[in-house]
């Protein structure tokens, strides 16, 4: 389903869209749009958090617990010789080695109950939580069950305190689904344990494992979801949608689809491609550098124990947030960024006149007033003459202006 891997750095979509504006441009005919920008900012940047092992007190003899024992005190050891870690992260994983029995024992603090420490990283960005509905259960494919492992050893009435203490500094909590993506009256369960935790009843969804197929989105839709952010790589970072931009799915009619587009496993982990930090972040500046010039959306995924011991990914992550924020990106969560693309959906070109030498441009649209803005933007061809007017704008070949009001971030 989507791109191939091979072509996962290709925005396909916005590249095509620039080969037809192009053709229309070079037939002489002015082009008004609107541009997936938010006003005031150049692209939207959706910090998301995949939160699957929230505490290691839950792991006790078990692949997750045994997983962190060998990366921390021999994956350490190997990530400092290949120079893909520093000395003080290896004295930090083998330090929480010797705290793990006393963790275990309630005598020391839980090193991976710190996930909520994403708002300080984050400096007020907002960001977005899935969480796990239902505790120990993998979940089903197509064909049969789901390997065990994919069940988790907490549940969402596990986290309500922590949950309630994001939604207070601003975050959004939606479900990291389980069964929702092929039975809907499974999403339906998966989303009702979210809402009675949150009060709140709009509820997006990211997949567990980012298990999806061709029929999800109808099957999300009918679950009662608001969004979805599953369609993505788990092996690689780029455009599996081929697009910057939310985009409503085949056969669904309300839900939107906000693809994924940097993941931190998919950097990092050796079986996917195993970067250094700084080979990292310059595969990141180019999804970046895409962003800044299609506009759309970049949607970074940072799992919950990720700046914690053993993985320590917090450094590269203050990076690409502070890289975000030096490129004018409007910091949004999952659900503030879908409902600014709906708001830009609902645009309706009321009237294009051009009269002696004048396009005027009336366009309608409905949306929530604290999001952002709309940008018209207006294309004139080289072939017209320097001295027409656009909308009373500047001679020159492009112009822009703001169809609504500028919040700030």
């Amino acid at each position: 389903m989507g791109q191939p891997a091979g072509n996962a750095g290709i925005p396909a979509l916005e590249l095509h869209i620039a080969v037809l504006r192009n053709l229309i441009l070079s037939s002489g005919i002015p082009m008004v749009e609107i541009p997936p920008v938010p006003d005031g900012y150049r692209f939207i940047a959706c910090l998301t958090h995949d939160v699957d092992h929230p505490s290691i007190r839950s792991h006790k003899f078990d692949h997750t617990m045994f997983g962190f024992l060998y990366r921390a005190i021999l994956g350490s050891v190997f990530d400092v010789f290949r120079g893909r870690a520093r000395l003080r992260n290896f004295l930090t994983n083998w330090t929480a080695v010797l705290k793990l029995p006393f963790v275990h024992l309630g005598l020391a603090k839980d090193f991976w109950r710190e996930f909520d420490d994403y708002t300080k990283l984050e400096k007020g960005s907002r960001s977005s939580f899935f969480v796990i509905p239902f505790k120990d259960y993998p979940g089903r494919t197509r064909r049969g069950p789901a390997p065990k492992r994919r069940g988790s050893r907490y549940c969402a009435s596990d986290i309500a305190g922590p949950i309630r203490k994001l939604i207070s500094a601003g975050c959004e909590v939606g479900v990291h689904g389980i069964d929702a993506w092929l039975d809907s009256s499974s999403g339906r369960e998966e989303l009702e344990q979210i809402r009675r935790i949150t009060g709140i009843q709009e509820v997006g969804v990211r997949m567990h494992w980012l298990y999806a197929d061709e029929q999800s989105p109808v099957t999300l839709e009918k679950a009662g979801a608001d969004y979805d952010s599953t369609v993505g790589y788990n092996e690689t970072v780029g455009y599996r949608a081929g697009t910057t931009q939310a985009y409503k799915p085949l056969g669904a009619t309300r839900l939107i689809e906000l693809p994924l587009h940097i993941m931190d496993t998919a950097l990092f982990f050796p079986s996917y491609l195993d970067l250094s930090s700084d080979e990292a972040s310059k595969r990141v500046d180019r999804i970046i550098d895409n962003a800044v010039r299609f506009g759309g959306s970049v949607t970074v995924n940072w799992h919950d124990r990720s700046i914690a011991p053993e993985r320590l990914w917090g450094d590269s992550y203050v990076t690409l947030v502070d890289e975000l924020r030096k490129r004018e990106a409007w910091f949004s969560t999952a659900s503030q960024a879908v409902s600014w693309f709906r708001k830009r959906r609902s645009a309706v070109f009321e009237t294009v006149d051009r009269d002696s030498g004048i396009l005027r441009v009336k366009v309608g649209f409905d949306g929530k007033e604290e999001l952002p803005g709309l940008r018209l933007r207006v294309h004139k061809p080289g072939g017209l003459s320097q001295d027409t007017a656009i909308i009373a704008g500047p001679s020159g070949h492009t112009y822009e202006m703001s169809l609504n009001h500028r919040v700030a971030n």
